[in-house]
């Protein structure tokens, strides 16, 4: 309980679950105008020349290049937002072996799912057994400040970082307890550079001392 006594940790659990509570429509109004500024910023994203998701599990069960090729040309979607994720990534966890380009492609599409997937929590929806809203947030924690061209976000061009910072900012204001999260690590070690000073002073606000 990072420290916390069990009566300091209850104190705080239900300091945020009536935060929440009492901000659900304000973080409604917050998650859409982050969707549309990810749909906006990754507009013209393709996958042209990039692994799709679809032939993830090709790749992963050591099929030849050939049958790779042949299983990305029958993933038919022509925009990020029409990739069926569960279809082609029931697992959740295909995002993880994508290169620079298929990562682009479909990190929109799996962060506006986490999105969606962690607004419906507010309305005490049955919990998403999908493990993509998870993975999306370890894949983007997997990065530090000396990071070179050679990540999975290398492609992502200024707007496009600033939205996965404040999609992990907002993945975490949704959070009753800070631990040792993903997120949070992601933020630290790389994407708060790319965070707004307005909504880097709101998180602060909500988790003092949490960020440099």
């Amino acid at each position: 309980m990072n420290g916390l006594t069990p009566e300091e940790y209850l104190e705080l659990v239900l300091f945020h679950e009536n935060r929440i509570s009492r901000d659900q429509q304000q973080l409604r109004v917050k998650r859409d105008a982050l969707v549309d500024d990810i749909r906006l910023s990754f507009d013209d994203v393709t996958r042209k020349g990039g692994i799709s998701l679809a032939e993830v599990e090709y790749m992963d069960a050591g099929a030849p290049q050939k049958t790779c090729l042949r299983i990305r040309s029958q993933q038919r979607d022509k925009h990020w937002s029409e990739v069926n994720l569960r279809e082609h990534d029931p697992q959740g966890s295909g995002i993880c072996f994508l290169d620079p380009i298929g990562f682009r492609y479909h990190a929109p599409a799996y962060m506006i799912d986490a999105l969606t997937a962690g607004i419906a929590q507010l309305d005490d929806c049955e919990p998403d057994e999908w493990n993509g809203q998870n993975t999306i947030v370890f894949r983007l924690s997997d990065l530090t400040q000396s990071e070179n061209d050679h990540s999975c976000c290398c492609l992502f061009n200024t707007d496009q970082r600033c939205c996965v910072a404040r999609f992990l900012a907002f993945h975490l204001e949704l959070n009753y307890i800070i631990g040792d999260d993903n997120a949070l690590t992601a933020l630290r070690n790389y994407w708060v550079q790319f965070l707004p000073e307005k909504d880097k002073a709101h998180f602060k606000s909500i988790w003092p001392d949490t960020l440099p």
